[in-house]
């Protein structure tokens, strides 16, 4: 039997969860919400995506001021610039992460992707993050739709990279329980490396899975879940927050460190 295990809360609310419609945070909103968020026990708040949305930038900057025992984190491509713009927002934060994430479906462009230059960019950005916080996060973007071979060495190339967590996102909300399960399970059989990172999941909920898609993996290995308040996000929204945890605290195998008396008033507040 499984001993119990902490499994670490990812709220993505202030980055995903703007992007539902008629969804808008002001900066005053995102340090009210960031501050809930530490009050109720988030391990990591992704506040935003400051390579894409200049508004981004001054919004990390002024929840790093007041942030203090949550990690911060901010989302950013394989491309340079947009590190920069991540590392440079996260400068005053006590605790930060860069979540770096890469396209690995190698068909869903219209023009064939070339995985060796994948690789190579994904080992060089990673490694420039690592200058400017501790804690690198990789995302293999569209995971759930790629070929399992790829996503295997991408994400050893990752790990060995020095990405501390690695995201496997069912980034378009495409996959069923049973089909997430094995995906996770082929990646741990054969990836040892796996063993020594943190491995999170990212589920956006299209099919209604999102929830379940983000339990499955705990008994394969996985100790990191990205969730956000009320299940906001882009298109059919992330897996609910309140759900997720609610459903780990009557496991008996697993724990957070999330106060549930607090969650309905960060829903009633979002809402």
């Amino acid at each position: 039997m499984i001993a119990n295990l902490p499994i670490l809360i990812f709220d993505t609310t202030l980055r995903d969860g703007e992007l539902t419609p008629g969804v808008h945070f002001s900066t005053p909103d995102k340090v009210q919400i960031a501050q809930q968020l530490e009050e109720i026990g988030v391990d990591t708040i992704e506040i935003g995506y400051p390579g894409r949305y200049a508004k981004d930038i001054d919004e990390i900057i002024a929840v790093s001021q007041v942030i203090k025992g949550s990690t911060l984190c901010a989302l950013a491509g394989s491309q340079e610039t947009e590190i920069n713009k991540a590392a440079k927002s996260l400068e005053k934060a006590e605790k930060s992460s860069i979540n770096i994430y890469t396209l690995v479906n190698l068909t869903s462009s219209s023009k064939t992707l070339d995985k060796n230059s994948i690789l190579s960019t994904l080992k060089k950005q990673i490694s420039q993050a690592k200058n400017y916080c501790n804690i690198v996060q990789w995302t293999a973007f569209d995971a759930t739709r790629g070929d399992i071979n790829f996503l295997c060495e991408a994400v050893q190339t990752a790990i060995e990279s020095g990405a501390k967590i690695i995201s496997i996102p069912d980034s378009l909300g495409v996959a069923l329980p049973e089909d997430f399960y094995n995906l996770l399970q082929k990646l741990y059989q054969n990836i040892p490396q796996l063993q020594h990172v943190t491995v999170s999941v990212h589920c956006h909920n299209d099919l209604g899975k999102a929830v379940e898609n983000s339990l499955v993996g705990l008994e394969v290995g996985v100790r990191q879940i990205e969730c956000a308040v009320n299940g906001l996000g882009a298109r059919k929204g992330n897996a609910n927050l309140t759900k997720v945890v609610n459903l780990i605290q009557s496991h008996h195998s697993y724990y957070t460190t999330i106060n549930h008396n607090l969650i309905p008033k960060i829903s009633e507040l979002i809402k």
